[in-house]
């Protein structure tokens, strides 16, 4: 039976070992043996140093891009027994810092070419050991000794631990010893152990720590598994970040069946005119089947990157993260009515909860369903008050429980109780997260997002959500991207319209206002409108809603 993250890892190791289990834009194949040998030996080195850390901490961090040195970074702490913390590569050095302090992190891996970028930091953490992955030679390891980084010899002591824990000899040459470690032996954990720390924005300042279980992550995958079908076949597309959750899907459910993971770094500086086409072209060349994706990321790849303009081989697409506006899912599902879409819905807290096929007549209304809920999960729709379960068709807060509800944020405990809360509905103890997301249930079960409860307003009086404002300016065809902000003051408040024009188009904001007034009420019209090249977005990739709150004010 399937009980941790990393076991359907090694059964497709033992039955596709020479299948390629990674390809990235440079052309780099990696197959199943290859990466499973990369990964024993980095889980090899952590057991090592592991045992002469003070506090033998059980989290590991990982520092590295979408690649196959990350994914073996990941594979490797898993089987190391540890829990596998990715950073964004893109966080300030001081929040990089706070990061590993808040979690006492004792061992971090990173890539070669982010260790000569970040290399001066870790002299002000309390690391203990860095562990730099290289593509094509031993890891380097370097300890801290007298305020400076000293590197040990890796090759030596990585022999004595396989002989240790193998039974080999001390005199392997490297290239014997990578042809060792073949083993997908599991180490013995129960399912309740932490899998993964992703972390999320927080209002302090410093991003809150998401704890997941094996048990948290395997009832995902194994629903994404039973309603996507994945095979050996698959060819999926990843452009999500290591601490962005839409990865656990790239990485785990297509390692889990044999299937090939296609890695682009969509983070990476590179020309921003090229970009998207670079992303279309690799999909295209390496056959992708399957995409898993932001609907920001599917809008710009639409209008920059000539996506689904040429032949491909999908025939899946599922978007999360952010809502889909309707008039734009028209024209994705228009370019492609061969591909199936679902929408995706789940908080990182919550994971996946909800699913929806989106189907011709979903393109009528207003928004699309989040749909049905997952296996082995439960949601109800709560009032304002929280004694009340809604009526059909009535809104309130998202509740959850189930398989998939995470333990709540690490060193975090009044927050987690804050939303990990005793049921008032059952006569024993239950608990639900509270999403903080709002919505309500339809007369056939199908469930509705209406918006985050911070993302509801009194204005003059009324009650302004700022989705319904989106999805009526996303309905005007020169807009490309669009994010709605408010703007308090003590005499007035703005409705700002942050938007970007499909190519070639401009945007006239008397007859932008004249058309609006149709769709929606007066009340809810913006009264100021910003042009923008391109909408700042997160390294996940959804529109940088902060960021242009931060500009709004």
């Amino acid at each position: 039976m399937t009980t941790l993250l990393h076991d359907g890892f090694h059964r497709s190791v033992d039955q596709y070992a020479n299948t390629t289990a990674i390809v990235d834009e440079y052309q780099n194949r990696t197959t199943y043996r290859q990466l499973n040998r990369k990964a024993n030996l980095i889980s090899l080195i952590i057991n090592e140093i592991s045992n002469s850390c003070v506090k033998n901490n059980n989290f590991v961090g990982i520092l590295s891009h979408v690649n196959v040195n990350g994914i073996a970074s990941i594979l490797g702490i898993l089987k190391a027994k540890k829990t596998y913390v990715p950073i964004d590569p893109y966080y300030p050095a001081q929040l990089l810092i706070s990061v590993i302090a808040n979690l006492s992190l004792d061992i971090l891996l990173i890539d070669r070419p982010l260790f000569d970028q970040f290399q001066q930091q870790f002299l002000h953490c309390n690391l203990k050991y860095v562990i730099v992955i290289e593509t094509d030679a031993f890891p380097c390891l370097f300890t801290f000794k007298d305020g400076v980084m000293v590197d040990l010899p890796v090759e030596a002591m990585t022999a004595y631990a396989c002989f240790k824990s193998i039974g080999l000899t001390q005199t392997m040459k490297p290239g014997e010893l990578m042809e060792s470690l073949d083993t997908t032996d599991t180490l013995s954990q129960v399912s309740d152990d932490l899998a993964y720390i992703l972390h999320t924005s927080g209002s302090t300042g410093i991003p809150k720590g998401i704890m997941l279980s094996h048990r948290n992550a395997m009832t995902f995958v194994d629903w994404m598994q039973k309603e996507f079908r994945l095979t050996h076949n698959d060819r999926i597309i990843s452009r999500a970040p290591l601490k962005f959750d839409l990865s656990v899907f790239d990485i785990f459910n297509t390692l889990s069946v044999g299937a090939t993971l296609i890695c682009y770094d969509w983070n990476k500086r590179r020309d921003i005119s090229i970009k998207h086409r670079d992303y279309v072209a690799l999909l295209e060349n390496e056959k992708a089947t399957m995409l898993y994706t932001t609907p920001s990321t599917l809008l710009t790849l639409m209008e920059k990157g000539q996506f689904l303009k040429n032949k491909n081989h999908l025939h899946t697409i599922m978007y999360a993260g952010e809502p889909f506006p309707v008039a734009k899912l028209e024209k994705l599902k228009g370019l492609a009515p061969y591909i199936a879409i679902a929408n995706i819905y789940g908080p990182t807290e919550t994971n996946i909860i909800t699913y929806h096929w989106v189907q011709d007549e979903d393109l009528l209304r207003d928004s699309i369903p989040l749909g049905k809920v997952v296996d082995d999960t439960e949601i109800i729709v709560v009032n304002d008050d929280a004694n009340k379960i809604c009526d059909v068709n009535e809104i309130g807060e998202l509740w959850c429980r189930g398989g998939t509800v995470t333990h709540g944020y690490i060193n975090q405990p009044e927050l987690t109780a804050r939303h990990h809360i005793l049921s008032p509905f059952h006569p024993y103890p239950v608990r639900y997260w509270r999403t903080g997301d709002y919505g309500y249930l339809d007369d056939d079960g199908k469930l509705y997002y209406k918006g985050r409860r911070d993302h509801m307003y009194k204005i003059n009086g009324y009650r302004i959500e700022i989705g319904g404002i989106e999805a009526a300016v996303a309905s005007l065809e020169e807009i490309h991207e669009l994010c709605i902000t408010i703007s308090k003051s003590s005499d007035k408040s703005n409705i700002i319209c942050h938007y970007s024009l499909v190519e070639n188009a401009r945007l006239e904001e008397s007859s932008a206002l004249i058309r609006l007034r149709d769709l929606i009420p007066s009340y809810m019209l913006p009264n100021l409108f910003l042009e923008y090249k391109e909408l700042p977005k997160t390294s996940s990739g959804k529109v940088d809603r902060t960021l242009l709150n931060q500009f709004s004010t």
